[in-house]
């Protein structure tokens, strides 16, 4: 009979098994080294497979520790094949990972060669090994393997690991507050007229400070290529991650994103939400409450009827957006997003940014 083939996410050297039988005889390493003809420093390589078992000390490994020949050459066999199956896994994730746009950013240390780019990419994600990467990243408690929603997902959830990765390196530098709900949710109309500031060196930081108070970091990532986020929330060890990518570096997006992603943590505090830029079903019910909490938050309910009549003019939009603090591009937004407005009208209100190189 034969047993199904088993692929380990790992590669144990043949040493480790003569390691194993030589401490069951209670022999040295010395007297070890001596009855196998070879150095103590060509031992030490043995047991940690960088010496390979010849055909020849085969033959001495099975007259001084036990076993077959044929055992110890199966065993050096099979090392060698699970060997280069990691090697190639590893060269697959690291090719996953956007690793030039990490570097570019800063997140991690530009490199070269596979094994520079594998140990910089490790040291990163706080991870010995792919293997564990795969069980901190892509576990079902994680929350990304909920997005399967393309055949470029394994590429994908590198990316957005590494976006997700960052947006928590970057909020444990902020000093926030311990995260509560009800904190933030009186706190947050009285952010709208940060809405109306142009430049995002004046807004981001009054934003961080005031949502810090009510436990909220947050967080301003650039996406990497292969990243389809434009925004996310969890809540980890106390605090809320409020993580932006300013995908499309306008104000009526990158505010509605943030107070959408807002909603998030008022309605929905207990899991990973991520906003994936293509159109899906997954968690329609969830994203239409934190659409809805947004929209009636940047327009109450109360002027819903002045807006559907509302001149497509831009004075008239001026004024209106000035009495309800928030910026003429979010109004402009908001028609379009109705159907009131063409998507190529008075698209000049609307703030443009652009990232700092």
């Amino acid at each position: 009979m034969r047993s199904n083939e088993f692929f380990p996410a790992w590669a144990s050297p043949p040493g480790e098994t003569v390691r194993h039988l030589a401490a069951k005889k209670n022999l040295r390493s010395d007297d070890l080294a001596q009855a196998l003809g070879v150095s103590l420093e060509s031992l030490s390589q043995l047991f940690d497979g960088e010496l390979p078992i010849t055909a020849a000390r085969a033959k001495c490994l099975t007259g001084v520790v036990g076993a077959s020949e044929r055992f110890w050459l199966a065993r050096e066999a099979q090392y060698r094949r699970d060997l280069q199956t990691l090697q190639a896994d590893n060269r697959q994730w690291v090719s996953n990972l956007p690793f030039a746009d990490m570097a570019r950013y800063g997140w991690l240390k530009a490199a070269t060669s596979t094994n520079e780019k594998l140990q910089h990419a490790l040291e990163f994600f706080q991870v010995s090994t792919v293997d564990e990467w795969r069980d901190a990243w892509l576990s079902d408690q994680t929350g990304i393997t909920a997005y399967r929603t393309s055949p470029a997902f394994t590429t994908q959830s590198a990316s957005v690991a590494a976006w997700l990765r960052q947006g928590e390196l970057a909020a444990a530098e902020l000093s926030v507050g311990t995260w509560s709900r009800e904190c933030f949710e009186r706190l947050l109309p009285s952010l709208k007229p940060l809405t109306r500031l142009h430049e995002p060196a004046e807004f981001i930081p009054q934003l961080q400070e005031l949502c810090a108070a009510c436990g909220v970091a947050v967080i301003i990532v650039r996406a990497p290529r292969g990243c389809p986020a434009s925004g996310a929330t969890r809540v980890k060890n106390g605090k809320a991650i409020l993580q932006l990518s300013v995908r499309y570096l306008r104000d009526d997006s990158f505010w509605f994103t943030f107070f959408h992603e807002a909603g998030h943590l008022v309605l929905h505090e207990d899991r990973l939400f991520l906003e994936w830029s293509d159109r899906r079903e997954l968690d329609s019910h969830e994203e239409g409450e934190a659409n809805k909490f947004a929209g009636q938050l940047l327009i109450p309910p109360s002027e819903e009827a002045a807006l559907r009549t509302l001149p497509h003019e831009y004075r008239n939009i001026m004024r209106f957006a000035k009495n309800l603090s928030i910026s003429p591009g979010i109004v402009v937004g908001q028609l379009q997003h109705r159907g009131l407005l063409r998507q190529d009208k008075l698209n000049f209100l609307k703030k443009r940014y652009s990232w700092a190189e």
